[in-house]
């Protein structure tokens, strides 16, 4: 069974993924500066209301920002609501097995930006290395994503329970492969994965920082309608299963989280990445 985010509920919490989008951009200082791009990438696009209201100002003056994601829904609306004559939106898996028809229709790209999508993608290698196939040489990306957090240590949890093994799909199959040797592995050793994936992937990592923050949700309305449905189960599983199912795990997930006077929150440890491919000889 596939899930994925509804876009109208994603656009209600927006607001408060941009804060870190916005402190990344901050950090990252490229080495070659906007003037000089063509055209960049926004890998994970979503709703586009990122890409258009601060990403498109922020590479001014260049002028081409081709947009992709894998939900022809998250696309559909970004094209509806956040359109701009500089802004092309199309449909792309970045964790795909080949990536050379996208690659045949725009090009190389000077910079590939990514918020939020990587710990979306199970094959990390596949992902990195069409980064790098899409970035020109000597282009850079600046990439943002998770390292595990309240969802995935909830789903994993629940997988090994007897009364839900049958019923909840794998895990394993959503999120990076580089997350399932341990159910909590240290930060420190996930900085080195990302170093060898970018460096195997024909890439030089200029910085990885990690970013300690969390991220806030007014009401658990907007928390429960964000993560519930990211959770798949196995083809079958009848009507009452999945309720019950459901029952449970938002339980876990407000257990899970912080309670403040303005709603909720949950823990979130971000890697910053800042990479450059490495010329061609």
């Amino acid at each position: 069974m596939e899930a994925g985010f509804d876009p109208e509920h994603y656009e209600r919490i927006s607001a408060s993924v941009r804060l870190n989008n916005v402190e990344a951009l901050k950090r990252t200082k490229f080495r070659s500066h906007s003037s000089l791009c063509d055209q960049i990438l926004d890998i994970g696009c979503g709703i586009g209301d990122f890409t258009r209201d601060m990403l498109l100002k922020w590479i001014y003056p260049c002028r081409k920002i081709v947009g992709i994601d894998i939900s022809p829904s998250m696309l559909s609306y970004a094209k509806r609501n956040y359109g701009h004559p500089d802004i092309c939106y199309d449909i792309l898996d970045a964790g795909s097995s080949d990536v050379s028809a996208f690659l045949h229709k725009y090009g190389k790209f000077d910079r590939i930006y990514s918020f939020f999508c990587l710990n979306w993608i199970r094959d990390q290698k596949a992902a990195f290395r069409n980064i790098s196939t899409l970035l020109k040489d000597d282009g850079e990306c600046l990439l943002v994503f998770c390292a595990q957090f309240v969802l995935y240590n909830v789903w994993v949890e629940m997988s090994k329970m007897e009364r839900w093994t049958n019923i909840i799909d794998d895990p394993s199959h959503t999120f990076p492969d580089t997350w399932h040797d341990e159910l909590s592995p240290s930060l420190d050793g996930l900085r080195k994965a990302v170093r060898r994936l970018v460096a195997d992937a024909g890439m030089t990592t200029l910085s990885c920082e990690v970013h300690p923050t969390k991220t806030d949700f007014r009401n658990d309305e907007l928390l429960l309608g964000l993560l519930v449905p990211l959770v798949t189960v196995k083809t079958g599983t009848t009507e009452e299963d999945k309720d019950r199912m459901r029952e449970e795990l938002s339980a876990k997930l407000l257990d899970g989280c912080t309670r403040t006077p303005k709603g909720s929150s949950y823990p979130l440890d971000l890697f910053f990445v800042h990479a450059q491919k490495i010329t061609s000889l």
